[in-house]
């Protein structure tokens, strides 16, 4: 077992259960499954990398900073990635994974005779563009996703229905795709297919359309058979409501604005001190959002003006991403004159995926980028 983390949440001071992590509600009396005991943490903080994770996937020692994936030919391979994502990219903390990169990785991993099957569970927005007309159907490999190409993912056991023991966590406990899969794996069922826990989870996740990718012939292998037996001490505590996973749903783009939101609303009224700092954080996001909405607006407009195309088409439209040069420069660009892409800002990826798309002129895009965001 390989973990990235980038295991900043159990000791935050902001979280009322120092030191673990839960991603199930439970009545007050009842504690909940702290899902970070026991966890064995190999790449966390600043390496919580793409280059990292491809050296890992590869079994490149000479350029990982920790564990690599030592695998052969008879083995079975099981992948679990969950952040937010954009149009033909996957996010790290403070980077990207472009979908050819994730794609050439794995055909490495085929041709070195890494595994005999993977099966790979990917959660992020826009999930489905990662492996959509990329991922070959012929290299054993199985692949699902939280979302289609074009859509977000969503997060679940959102405020108000955030709450362990009584203690309310003012934010999403997971993401409605994972929780799904994740707890029917806790049940233990050892009959389940991999197409049997694909159908489930595809009815159970109502937000967005769980996609499957890649060869699908070994799709009746036994699910279990990928992650290995399982304990399912959270089944002892599952006595939730199962429609509350779609009623607290929240769009993930929309998650930091819940949590800012739900901790003011739930701020102890006489800690005006306290209070006034909530209220600042989330008006800053309000702002922040707005800015961002705009800012992708001007660089599409501006960089639409010199090619003479649709500006609808650049900014509501969901082309296919293919021109993973001009993808890489514009977000390069973006980061170094107008800042980092947040997990709001991510949604407008797919506005310089469009404008990449559209005008086939890396140059064009850049300098537009440039333009707006040094005017």
């Amino acid at each position: 077992i390989i973990t990235f983390s980038y295991d900043d949440v159990a000791n935050s001071r902001q979280n009322p259960f120092p030191g673990k992590l839960f991603n199930k509600p439970t009545e007050e009396g009842t504690p909940g499954v702290d899902v970070y005991e026991g966890c064995k943490i190999d790449y966390s903080g600043r390496d919580v990398t793409p280059e990292n994770f491809l050296a890992a996937l590869k079994g490149d020692s000479s350029k990982a900073s920790g564990k690599v994936l030592k695998s052969g030919a008879e083995d079975r391979v099981f992948i679990n990635f969950a952040d937010h994502g954009a149009p033909g990219l996957i996010a790290f903390p403070h980077s990207e994974l472009h979908a050819d990169d994730l794609i050439d990785a794995l055909k490495y991993m085929n041709e070195n005779k890494m595994y005999n099957e993977l099966v790979f569970y990917l959660e992020a927005c826009e999930s489905g563009s990662m492996f959509e007309d990329k991922l070959p159907e012929d290299i054993k490999i199985y692949a699902t996703t939280a979302a289609n190409a074009h859509e977000s993912s969503w997060g679940t056991y959102c405020p108000p229905s955030s709450k362990v023991d009584g203690k309310n966590l003012n934010t999403c406990l997971g993401d409605l795709y994972s929780v799904n899969w994740m707890e029917d794996a806790d049940l233990a069922n050892t009959t389940e297919s991999l197409d049997d826990q694909f159908q489930k989870v595809k009815a159970e996740t109502s937000k967005s359309h769980v996609m499957e990718y890649g060869e699908l012939d070994f799709d009746s292998q036994k699910a279990d058979s990928f992650w290995g037996k399982v304990a399912a001490p959270a089944f002892r505590y599952s006595k939730v409501d199962p429609s509350i996973k779609s009623s607290s749903a929240v769009d993930s783009r929309d998650v930091g604005l819940t949590t800012f939101y739900s901790q003011y609303l739930t701020s102890d009224p006489r800690d005006l001190k306290n209070r006034r700092k909530l209220a600042e954080k989330l008006i800053a996001e309000i702002e922040f959002r707005q800015w961002s909405d705009e800012l992708f607006s001007k660089i599409a407009e501006k960089v639409m003006m010199s090619n003479n195309g649709m500006l609808s088409d650049a900014l509501y439209g969901h082309r296919k991403p293919v021109s993973f040069q001009c993808h890489k420069a514009a977000i390069k660009q973006y980061k170094s004159v107008c800042g980092e892409l947040t997990d709001y800002s991510l949604k407008h990826v797919r506005v310089l995926v469009n404008l990449c798309e559209i005008t086939k002129d890396t140059e064009s895009v850049t300098n537009g980028i440039k333009e707006v965001c040094q005017a």
